[in-house]
């Protein structure tokens, strides 16, 4: 996460010391047989940054870590900005663990306000907005930047929630209002459906624009679409799919959109959730080879020496993983490799949890190059169905309700034994 986060009175660092930056501070200890020397510098300071922090650190008590960051350091989870009103969370309440004590708790430094302005790779060092930092290993964990979708007239209206400093932006709209808000969510998939019920169930009038005929189109067969589109809809959800907007005004204290199909809607907030595109640009300048996301081997090394990625603006083998569990496999995976034991990260069967309690859904993501059809079969209160290829061999799955949830490890278990097979 590189954008900086104005909710949290968190101190500038002061600057880094020029060029070799990592020797004007006390070594932590000599690196691990193998490694090569000078810190282990991480760019990014969410899920995948700090996790992999830990890790490195379980495995090696010595090694000096950095943490480069442009927001405060804070440690929170990102998902939990789509639900955060059902667990009666503020911003503030959202933070788990503030830098300091990340700090100390780890034995590493945090370089907070920090963002990096370029890679020099030949001399393995960082330019900073703080200085330089030298670096014997260096991970980009630089997430994704939401989508910017192109409207006429008020654009800056749509607020994308992709922090905490978003999600207090947003709590500090809604509550200026002083009553339910109307409000437009653009996006039909995970998060603007996860957004749709979770400011639904507060009590806001929610209304969902997207270019899909149907949500979650990506994830779900249209069975299971249909079973969360009436869940949300009974908690008064309206949609309007198949269409964008096109034009946004300013009108009194809110605001008109007009549509694609020059429908109009009012709204008080307007919350964009079009997907999110891996951050890259700063691998791009410094050469790495980069195609959606940056590219990286089965060990997670990028196409530059010593340089490895991780997370959400990772590219494997073509396809973006922008989920908890292939983070979690790839961060003790890297572990061990920066750690002086190069291991292959392996994925398991990685379900994908959609926060909608109206209709929770659970899903495993069929290979995107795949050729494969749904089966599905009605249960009490929704769907679960298997994603077959041409051979009858099971490559994914969705499940919709609680009856098929319950069922979640039987479905697990037979997509795992068919990826085995």
């Amino acid at each position: 996460m590189l954008e900086i986060s104005d909710d949290a009175p968190v101190a500038a660092p002061a600057p880094l010391a020029v060029a070799a930056a990592s020797s004007a501070m006390p070594r932590i200890g000599t690196p691990a047989a193998g490694t090569p020397a000078g810190p282990l510098v991480i760019i990014g300071s969410g899920h995948a940054g700090y996790g992999l922090a830990e890790a490195v650190r379980a495995r090696d008590p010595q090694r000096e870590i950095h943490v480069v960051t442009a927001d405060d350091g804070g440690l929170y989870s990102k998902p939990a900005l789509s639900n955060a009103f059902a667990l009666g969370k503020d911003a503030e309440a959202l933070l788990d663990e503030p830098a300091l004590s990340l700090e100390k708790r780890l034995n590493i430094r945090v370089h907070a306000f920090c963002p990096v302005e370029r890679i020099e790779a030949e001399a393995k060092r960082l330019t900073t907005r703080l200085g330089e930092l030298d670096y014997g290993q260096l991970v980009l964990a630089t997430g994704a930047n939401p989508i910017r979708i192109p409207v006429e007239g008020e654009a800056g209206a749509l607020l994308s929630v992709n922090d905490r400093g978003d999600y207090g932006e947003m709590r500090r709209r809604l509550d200026a209002l002083g009553r339910p808000a109307r409000v437009v969510i653009v996006g039909d998939g995970l998060i603007g459906c996860e957004f749709a019920n979770d400011l639904a169930q507060a009590g806001h009038k929610v209304e969902v624009v997207g270019l899909a005929e149907r949500p979650l189109p990506r994830l779900l067969p249209e069975a299971g679409s249909e079973v969360l589109r009436e869940a949300l809809s009974a908690l008064g959800v309206g949609w309007h799919l198949g269409r964008s907007v096109a034009r946004v005004a300013a009108e009194g204290e809110g605001y008109r959109l007009t549509l694609t199909d020059d429908s109009e809607i009012e709204a008080d907030l307007v919350i964009s959730a079009v997907g999110l595109t891996p951050n890259v640009a700063l691998a791009r300048t410094a050469g790495i080879d980069c195609g959606r996301g940056i590219r990286v081997d089965e060990h997670l090394a990028t196409s530059l020496p010593d340089v490895y990625a991780l997370g959400d603006a990772v590219e494997v083998d073509g396809q973006l993983l922008p989920y908890l569990a292939p983070i979690n496999a790839g961060l003790r995976a890297l572990a061990a490799t920066l750690t002086g034991t190069p291991t292959p990260v392996s994925y398991p069967v990685m379900p994908v949890m959609v926060k909608t309690p109206a209709a929770p859904v659970c899903v495993a993501v069929p290979p995107a190059e795949a050729e494969v059809s749904w089966r599905a079969t009605a249960t009490a209160d929704g769907i679960e169905a298997g994603c077959y290829d041409a051979i009858g061999r099971l490559l994914g799955f969705a499940l919709v309700g609680e009856a098929a949830m319950a069922r979640r490890s039987d479905w697990v278990k037979a997509c795992s034994q068919a990826q085995a097979a």
